[in-house]
This record gives structure tokens, sequence and C-alpha cells, in this order.
């Protein structure tokens, strides 16, 4: 069985891709992961907001000690170096030590502090670079066409200094997505990534704080991600990587039937560890011969929406539609 596809302008042997996290910001598990049959490795991101907290950290240390204000551009300077060369030297050893695509990953709101990193990810031999964009849309002060618009603005700006395949993994927060995700097809990119995690907060009523739950993502997610991948993978322009709830083999073989090019995981491997890849390819070949497909485009999206297609259940959303007859 053929489980090779498209991912980021390369060839891959599997289409579970490892995605950005804990485990693929080292070495020795990138290593062990291209052993049991990942597709592909994003690296784990570099934030935006951990470069600034450790210069202004430093920058503080340096004022309470009276340090000369001169000194400061300098030590914000080798401060966010620092942080910029250990990744880069990750991006290095990986392709030195792997076969397969290396990633690298962004986590940003902008582009401004990002245009010439993004330049020294391409020269340290990245073969892509996934744009990891967060934005919640909380501030009453921006539209929807605002917010939309600061994405379309990244990529246009990173498009200019960065040549390799770009991904752009993106939330489910727009008020006209499907449309959104189309336009965001036709802009260069190579790859769309749907879904990114916000971290979800519980209170105490006790101590009167709040508390992060779900780190981890659970098995429930996986639904919503199945009906959004049905939804787009007719109309992009570009690969569709879905991922979000995926914790059986057999979530795999789902998404792939709701149109995914690509599967990514990461919460499972924390939970289950790099065999559950091993586990999930063997299961997809084993489906694949049980159904008599041979290779991937031979069932990918047989289960997603074709264009105006307002028939599908994948648009259903509301229980009545279902159960118009109970009372």
């Amino acid at each position: 069985m053929d489980i090779s596809t498209r991912f980021m302008g390369c060839t891959i042997n599997s289409p579970i891709i490892a995605g950005s996290c804990g485990q693929t910001a080292d070495l020795e598990n990138i290593k062990r992961l291209e052993e049991k049959g990942v597709g592909a490795v994003i690296l784990k991101s570099l934030f935006e907001e951990q470069i600034s907290q450790e210069v202004s950290n430093n920058l503080r240390m340096m004022h309470n000690a009276g340090e000369m204000m001169e000194a400061y551009t300098y030590v914000a300077e080798h401060t966010k170096h620092n942080n910029i060369e250990k990744y880069l030297n990750l991006i290095r050893k990986a392709k030195e030590n792997v076969k397969i695509p290396i990633i690298a990953s962004i986590n940003c709101v902008s582009a401004s502090e990002w245009m010439q990193f993004a330049k020294e990810i391409e020269q340290a031999g990245a073969d892509g670079l996934e744009l990891n964009m967060f934005i919640m849309p909380t501030s009453i002060n921006m539209s929807s066409e605002e917010v939309e618009k600061v994405y379309e603005d990244t990529i246009q700006i990173i498009r200019r200094t960065f040549k390799k395949p770009i991904s752009l993994k993106i939330s489910y927060y727009s008020a006209a997505l499907a449309k959104f995700c189309q336009k965001l097809s036709w802009m260069q990119i190579s790859n769309l990534s749907i879904f990114n995690r916000f971290i979800e907060h519980d209170i105490d009523i006790n101590s009167l704080s709040t508390k992060p739950i779900n780190i981890l993502s659970n098995e429930n997610e996986l639904y919503h991600t199945i009906r959004w991948t049905a939804i787009l993978a007719k109309l992009l322009n570009c690969t569709l990587t879905a991922g979000g709830g995926v914790h059986k083999a057999e979530d795999v073989v789902k998404l792939l039937l709701a149109g995914a090019n690509t599967v990514q995981i990461a919460s499972v491997l924390y939970t289950q560890g790099s065999d559950f890849v091993e586990k999930a390819n063997n299961f997809l070949k084993q489906w694949m011969q049980e159904n008599n497909y041979q290779k991937l485009s031979d069932f990918r999206g047989r289960l997603a929406i074709e264009k105006n297609d307002q028939v599908s259940t994948f648009y259903r959303v509301q229980y009545m539609k279902y159960f118009s007859g109970i009372e």
C-alpha cells in the first residue's frame, strides 16, 4: 500500500505530521519519530512573547543593578540572538541527522519581528515554515476584516523574505471561515493547517482564581475538525492539514476521507508516544488493503463536500434537522 503524499513541496512517506510541541523540540525525539514512520516534523514554535519576555527580564535585572542605559540595546539583541541561535542549531542538527522534511514554526501575531529570522531559518536548511498565528478576536476596536488582514499582511511580508514553502496554521475564529480560508489559500501559501488550540481556563471558586485546563486535546475535538476538513477540502488552492482530537489510528483515516492531505498530531505524542505513528501507519495500510485502495488518492476526500453542495450532512448544525419529530 502506498501511503505517500505531498506536503510543503515534498513527497513524504506518510500523511502523519508531528505538530509543533515539546516532543519536536529535541533531536532524539525527532530521530525517533522518523524511525516510527512520521512523514514530517514541525519543530516546536519559537514564540514572539518568549523572546520579548527574556529581553525584558534581562533589562530589568540590569536596571536594578544600576547598569548603564547604553547597554540596554546590546542586551536586548544578545538575548534575542541567543534564543534564535539555539533554534537555528536545532534545524541544522535535524537536517544533518534525518531525511524527513523539517519545518520551522513561528508563533506570532505580526511579521515585523520575524522578517530577518525567516531568512535565517531558510539559510539554516529548514524545508519550510509554519506560521502559527494565535489571534483571539477580543478587541472591540478591531473588525473581523481587520483581524483577517493581520493574517494577510503577515503572509505577504514573510513571503518577501522567505522563498521556501509556507504553511499557515489558524484558529476557527472567523466571521466567514470558509471564504477566509479560500482567500488565504490563494496567497502563495503551500498549505493551510486547521486548527490551532487556545488553552481553556476554569475558575476556582475557593481561591477566586483561574487555572488552565485541557492542555492536551480530547477525542471530542475531532468531530469539529472533521466537519471543517470536509467543508474546506474542495475549496482551497493549496494542500490541507487537519489536526485536533486525533487520539486513535482510525482518526487518521477519517480525516483523510474528509479531504485532508495530511494529519497533524501533537497531544497523542504525549499520551502514547511516537509508537502511535507506527500504529496509525499500519492501521492505514491494513484499512486500505481491506477496502481495495492502492494509494491515498483512491479515497482521499471521498466524504468531502463538493462546491455548492448544500445537502451535505456537514452543513447541518441544528439538532432539530435530525430530530424534528421529537416533542
